[in-house]
């Protein structure tokens, strides 16, 4: 049978992680449903190694590109096969019905070019964002309540190009725009006249890296900031809401620093010394 939804994941060299989230597709509703296309960007090509060996019931494709998760994106998405696309982390992994959930859900509202959902710890506490607890159109205002790279779901005909993602953001990309890729190509779609929904009853699971405080956890912040400020001047969005974002870091910065939470409140600041440079065109 033809894929309803194709995965595209790039990876390096995560293959434990990779492991979870591929024995979750295979134990999903519909899993023989489902592509898996891996890029796996590593020299020893571990990951592809891992999908070769695992037994999962739909097909599955594996290639490999040039360093950063943009780059990997658009070399996996020509391969891929389903109506529905989607573009999870390697180290996310899904409920058994979160697949039947998304087809349902477009198939019902053929208006939409996609849905989101919210991304959630093991435990089921909200991970990363500050989501919405309705659902809700994303719009400009609110895609960074309603949408991270793996809670996206894209009908695979609205995508902008078969290489829809701009190589130079996200992690790994030259220069300094760590991230925002996925929120970069949400917004050009809306800009276009495409609806996408958020539905926070689909849920994935991601942990949430600010558990895990580390320094090198304020440089990627900073490269965080950069791609996020870099967002707002690319897509013209309101100075007013990036000062709003800016604010709240700082007042949480100078909290932590309080609390003794000194490496958070580092990791605050320094993304919104990224926003600021982003936002004046560094990258």
């Amino acid at each position: 049978m033809d894929a309803l939804i194709s995965l595209v994941c790039s990876t390096i060299g995560r293959p434990e992680a990779l492991r979870r989230l591929l024995a979750s597709v295979a134990a999903s509703a519909l899993a023989d449903r489902v592509e898996f296309v891996l890029v796996d960007q590593s020299a020893a090509q571990s990951c592809a190694a891992v999908l070769a060996d695992f037994a999962l019931p739909g097909p599955h494709r594996v290639t490999t590109s040039g360093l950063g998760v943009s780059t990997g994106r658009n070399a996996g998405t020509p391969l891929a096969q389903g109506r529905i696309v989607a573009y999870p982390d390697d180290n996310c992994w899904y409920p058994p019905e979160i697949f039947r959930a998304v087809i349902e859900t477009l198939d019902r509202r053929t208006e939409l070019s996609g849905v989101t959902g919210m991304q959630v710890t093991e435990a089921g506490a909200p991970s990363m964002l500050r989501w919405l607890p309705e659902p809700a159109t994303v719009t400009r205002r609110n895609f960074l309540r309603t949408s991270v790279s793996s809670t996206i779901f894209l009908r695979r005909d609205a995508l902008p190009s078969s290489t829809p993602f701009d190589e130079g953001v996200g992690v790994g990309s030259p220069g300094r725009r760590g991230a925002g890729e996925e929120s970069d190509l949400l917004l050009r779609l809306i800009a276009s006249g495409h609806t996408v929904e958020y539905r926070p009853e689909i849920k994935v699971f991601q942990e949430d890296d600010r558990d895990q405080m580390t320094p090198a956890y304020i440089a990627k912040m900073a490269k965080y900031g950069v791609g996020q400020g870099y967002l707002w001047r690319r897509h013209d969005l309101p100075v007013s809401s990036l000062a709003y974002y800016s604010a709240r870091k700082i007042a949480g910065a100078g909290l932590r620093a309080a609390r003794g939470q000194k490496v958070h409140a580092r990791a605050d600041l320094a993304f919104v010394r990224g926003q600021v440079a982003g936002w004046l065109g560094a990258g």
